[in-house]
C-alpha cells in the first residue's frame, strides 16, 4: 500500500556549527507537511451548515489543537441560487465534479441476497437516471471471491447501466482502462494483485483506495453490504473482538486517497448482531462517510448520500514529523461550541514511507 496522504511543503534542515574548532551536533531532518482535510458539517436533520470560517474549526492531533492556516468552501451549483459573489456564505470555489463508487459485496453463491442485490441495483440505476449530474463520474465495481471493475469512471448513463446489469451477473468484469486523459481506476489498479490478492473485501477496498489515489478530489464510495467480517477474525458474544490483519491497511488506503465511505446494510431483517454492523460503522466513521443500518428502500440512503456531497469544506494546516518517520496520524475535527452539529471528516492522514 503507497502511503502518505499529506503534501511536502518544505524540508526543514538545522544548519551546522559555523566554528570550525567545534563537532558538528546531531542534526535531525524534520518533514514540514500541509495537511488538507475535507469536512462536510450538517445539522440534526442532515441539511448542510454554511458560512462557517477557520475560527470555527477545532482540529486536533493527540488531543493537542492544530492552528488552522485556512477554510475553504467548495461547492456545486445546487447549493447556489445566485452567482457565487452574492451568494449568502462565502464560496471559495465553484467544483463541480463529484466522484461516486458503487461497491457490491456479493456473496460466492449468486442466490444468497438475490432480492437485496437486485434492490440494490434498482436503487443505483434511479440515481444514475434520476440525481446524477452531467459533471459527476460514476464508477461500477464489486467483490465476489476477487476485486471486479464493472464500469470505470464516466458520464455515460448507458454505460452504466450495462455495468450495473453485469456487477449482477456476477460477470468477470473489465481488465483494462479507457482513454489516457480522464480520470480512471483500472489505468492505476494493479491487475495481477486485483485477481490474485483482493479475496476478502477488505483486501479489495485496500486496492481500490491505492488505485483512487491518484485523482485529486473528494471520491465517495457507496458499499452495499450484508456485514464484513473476515474468516481470521475472532467473534465472542456477537461481538468481533480481534482484527484482521487486512483491515487497517485498508481504513489507511481509503484515508490517504481521501474516499469516504458510505455502507448501506444490505440486509432488510437484519438483527443486532454487533459483528454484523461493526466494521461498516467502522468504515464510515475512519473515513467522513456515515453507516445506514436499517433500510427499507435504499433510495432515502442514496438521496441523503448525495444531498451531503453538494458541497464541504476544505481545511489546511502544517504538522511536523520525522523525515525518517512513517505512520498513521488520527485527527479529531469538531465545530467549536457546537456539539450538536455532526462533521463528517477522515479519521486522519498516512505520512513518511
Amino acid at each position: 500500500m503507497r502511503r502518505s496522504a499529506v503534501l511536502p511543503a518544505l524540508l526543514a534542515l538545522v544548519l551546522p556549527l559555523a566554528a570550525q574548532t567545534q563537532q558538528p551536533a546531531y542534526q535531525e531532518k524534520v518533514d514540514v507537511n500541509v495537511v488538507l482535510l475535507d469536512a462536510i458539517v450538517t445539522d440534526a436533520q442532515g441539511h448542510q451548515i454554511l458560512g462557517l470560517g477557520k475560527d470555527d474549526f477545532v482540529v486536533k492531533e493527540n488531543g493537542v489543537e492544530q492552528p488552522l492556516e485556512s477554510v475553504d468552501y467548495f461547492t456545486n451549483r445546487r447549493l447556489l441560487d445566485a452567482r457565487e459573489e452574492n451568494a449568502p456564505f462565502k464560496v471559495e470555489r465553484v467544483r463541480e465534479d463529484r466522484y461516486f463508487v458503487f461497491f457490491f459485496d456479493k456473496p460466492n453463491d449468486p442466490g444468497v441476497l438475490f432480492d437485496e442485490l437486485n434492490r440494490a441495483r434498482d436503487a443505483a440505476r434511479r440515481f444514475i437516471d434520476k440525481r446524477m449530474l452531467a459533471t459527476d463520474r460514476v464508477a461500477i465495481a464489486g467483490h465476489d471471491g476477487r476485486l471486479k471493475i464493472y464500469s470505470d469512471f464516466t458520464s455515460d448513463k448507458k454505460q452504466l447501466q450495462r455495468a450495473l446489469d453485469e456487477a449482477l451477473r456476477f460477470g468477470p468484469g473489465l481488465k483494462s482502462g479507457g482513454s489516457t486523459d480522464a480520470p480512471s481506476i483500472l489505468r492505476t489498479i494493479d491487475s495481477g494483485s486485483m485477481v490474485n490478492h483482493s479475496g476478502t473485501v477488505y483486501e479489495a477496498l485496500d486496492l481500490l483506495g491505492d488505485a483512487l489515489r491518484p485523482i485529486r478530489a473528494r471520491k465517495n464510495l457507496v458499499l452495499f453490504s450484508p456485514g464484513v467480517l473476515d474468516p481470521t477474525e475472532m467473534v465472542k458474544a456477537g461481538m468481533a473482538v480481534s482484527r484482521s490483519p487486512f483491515l487497517d491497511p485498508a481504513l489507511q488506503s481509503l484515508n490517504a486517497a481521501n474516499v469516504s465511505v458510505y455502507p448501506i446494510q444490505l440486509q432488510r431483517d437484519v438483527d443486532l448482531t454487533p459483528a454484523i454492523h461493526q466494521r461498516l460503522n467502522e468504515f464510515a466513521q475512519a473515513t467522513g462517510g456515515r453507516y445506514f443500518e436499517f433500510n427499507t428502500s435504499f433510495e432515502p440512503a442514496l438521496t441523503q448520500i448525495d444531498n451531503t456531497n453538494n458541497g464541504y469544506y476544505l481545511l489546511s494546516y502544517r504538522t511536523k514529523h520525522g523525515a525518517s518517520d512513517a505512520g498513521f496520524q488520527k485527527v479529531s475535527v469538531s465545530v467549536r461550541n457546537q456539539p450538536k452539529l455532526r462533521v463528517n471528516a477522515r479519521a486522519g492522514y498516512s505520512y513518511g514511507g
